[in-house]
């Protein structure tokens, strides 16, 4: 009785001591705890957007790829366009033109969001499937529309752009408010991995 009484402790003890040396050395290669450095993609990258809204006013469905969503079922006055969004599908470009080399298409979508001014908050992916680095870039942000720069955050990325963290920085190149509106915005993006 008094042998079966000490292995009891004796057990517990070497499952601990086991514990702790498994816990303390490192990781077997290609275990899952094991740390593996991302790639590093690009450090800067640029692209154009371009964006052309829908409007049944001009009935310009065969060439728009932005469309706004019913307006809020409110009955006060809205002059900045509260609660409004827009989703899009837009080209992504390597110059400022439209006909310039194609790098993928932008798809999120922006919601009005001050009842004060003009200011978006942004989400989108960039899907980039062509030129020499190609993947995703997801981006958000708040900006408002009257200042010359806007800055949005880079949050991720795959393929190329595997694990990208950084900066956009967005410029408006061009704007066309004769319907159906359309605009050109450029993205800097600054890069960390």
């Amino acid at each position: 009785m008094g042998l079966r009484n000490n292995r009891v402790p004796c057990v517990a003890l070497f499952l601990i001591l086991a514990a702790c040396i498994s816990f303390s050395g490192t990781p077997a290669e290609g275990s899952s705890s094991c740390k593996k450095k991302l790639p590093c993609g690009p450090s800067k990258f640029l692209f154009y957007l371009h964006n052309t809204v829908y409007n049944p006013v001009v009935n310009n469905t065969n060439y728009f790829n932005s469309i706004y969503g019913l307006p809020p079922n409110i009955s006060f006055p809205n002059p900045f366009s509260f609660g409004v969004m827009n989703t899009f599908e837009d080209p992504l470009t390597r110059g400022a033109s439209n006909s310039s080399k194609s790098l993928g298409k932008a798809q999120g979508f922006y919601v009005l969001n001050s009842f004060t001014e003009f200011t978006l908050f942004h989400l989108f992916t960039a899907n980039i499937t062509e030129g020499d680095f190609k993947g995703t870039i997801d981006i958000f942000g708040q900006v408002r529309e009257v200042d010359p720069v806007r800055y949005l955050t880079v949050i991720g990325g795959t393929g190329a752009f595997l694990g990208a963290r950084g900066l956009a920085s967005c410029t408006l190149v061009d704007i066309d408010h004769t319907p159906p509106a359309k605009w050109t915005l450029s993205f800097d993006l600054d890069l960390y991995y």
